[in-house]
């Protein structure tokens, strides 16, 4: 989002308050510059006794205080000379789950959103994934279920169960993952989306039924959320820094919220550095995210070093609940009825673009494994450059950047070209 828009915005409805002889929630008249103002419609997602510090030398920390005037009067005022700016912690969730958006077509076929992207044709030639892991932030996984528990990433500089931080990174016990909410070594599901999600991205072919678009990649779970599908952004950010440290390529976020945190966008700007790719569902408002206002984060963020996806059905067309954009929605993908892993050692047929997501996110582990050499951007730009869409559309007909769905085995082929 254009920052002078921002500002104008801002300024338009603080002028309004003002006129109305109001004040916005959390407004303090002598607001210091270190502080950054609430986003006028983040006053009900902000967590009012805890706050995201940006120190000068780089660092973020989370800090509580009775609540914002305690925190600047004395936090702020005692650390004033090494403080970059604070901002208050944010809630993000889950996007709702859409009801009554089950095709008898799509379930009968449980595989067709692999079918869709050609995922097997790639299998065939022996591209699964390989060499690659993948961080699910989300609620968690069940890492004991039987497509999940031979997928795991593992930490070999740590033991586990012994209670001891063994490798000094600041984390006791993360041979398999971590959970940023519960702050322990031992990840968990009490929710299942997480589950599913992993299930999409990498469940193991032959141990069950559901067939992950990339079965050799590796799993790194990093829960963040409770079981109601909740999480902070301080979490959030601290998973992705966590997953970027310990060499994930690619992280799946099926979850958003408002335009709330500058810690969220900046921790994904970061990314792009650091040459990992941030796979978001766009949401499942069904809105127009070209519209300021039916805009959902991390979704409409605009960095390179992330992909935005949309849903699509079995019959190729924009899931009626999925979010859509011409400039913040980078493609669409399987999301309608999709068959997957679930808590309990069990499998759920789910909609939504948090299932739309995991397709991208697999496909990119594919990706890295046919040419290791790439770059996050060739990746980025081979999805982009090998999409279905209509070819009497130059411009395709689905509403997003490339107007298309995802094709594996076209995206595949851009790659290779680039890289023989």
């Amino acid at each position: 989002m254009d920052v002078a828009r921002i500002h104008f915005l801002a300024l338009a409805i603080l002028m309004a308050f003002a006129s109305a002889g109001c004040q916005l929630p959390f407004e303090d008249k002598d607001d210091s510059t270190e502080f950054r103002q609430v986003a006028p419609g983040c006053e009900s997602a902000a967590i009012p006794n805890q706050f995201i510090v940006h120190w000068k030398d780089g660092s973020r920390t989370v800090e509580k205080a009775k609540d914002r005037k305690e925190f600047k009067n004395e936090f702020m005022t005692d650390n004033s000379g090494e403080i970059d700016y604070a901002e208050h912690d944010f809630i993000v969730s889950v996007p709702t789950e859409p009801q009554g958006d089950f095709s008898t077509q799509a379930v009968a076929d449980e595989h067709w959103g692999q079918n869709k992207i050609e995922a097997p044709f790639e299998w065939n030639a022996g591209n699964k994934g390989q060499g690659v892991v993948v961080a699910v932030i989300d609620s968690g996984a069940e890492v004991t279920h039987s497509q999940l528990r031979n997928q795991l990433a593992i930490n070999a500089g740590e033991v586990a169960g012994n209670g001891i931080d063994d490798d000094n990174n600041g984390y006791v016990d993360d041979v398999s993952g971590f959970d940023f909410f519960a702050r322990s070594g031992r990840v968990t599901d009490g929710s299942g989306h997480g589950t599913h999600v992993s299930g999409i991205i990498l469940a193991e072919h032959g141990t069950g039924l559901v067939k992950g678009v990339a079965p050799r990649a590796k799993l790194l779970p990093l829960r963040f959320m409770n079981d109601a599908g909740e999480g902070s952004v301080s979490a959030a950010v601290e998973a992705i820094q966590y997953a970027a440290d310990t060499g994930a390529k690619v992280i799946n976020a099926s979850w958003g919220g408002s335009l709330c945190s500058a810690s969220l966008r900046e921790a994904i700007e970061d990314l792009q550095s650091q040459g990992v790719l941030f796979i978001a569902a766009a949401g499942n408002s069904g809105g127009n995210m070209d519209w300021e206002s039916q805009r959902e984060y991390p979704a409409a963020f605009t960095s390179s070093a992330q992909i935005t996806v949309g849903s699509t059905t079995v019959d190729d067309i924009r899931s009626y609940f999925s979010n859509y954009s011409w400039n913040f929605v980078h493609l669409m993908a399987p999301g309608s009825s999709i068959f997957s892993t679930y808590k309990g050692n069990a499998t759920r047929v789910l909609s939504g673009t948090s299932m739309a997501a995991p397709f991208v996110a697999g496909a990119a582990a594919v990706l890295w494994s046919y040419r290791p050499s790439a770059t996050a951007a060739q990746i980025r730009q081979a999805i982009f450059a090998g999409v279905d869409k209509d070819p009497t559309e130059p411009n395709g007909t689905l509403p997003s950047q490339t107007g298309g769905r995802l094709n594996l085995r076209k995206s595949i082929q851009q790659l290779g070209s680039v890289l023989p």
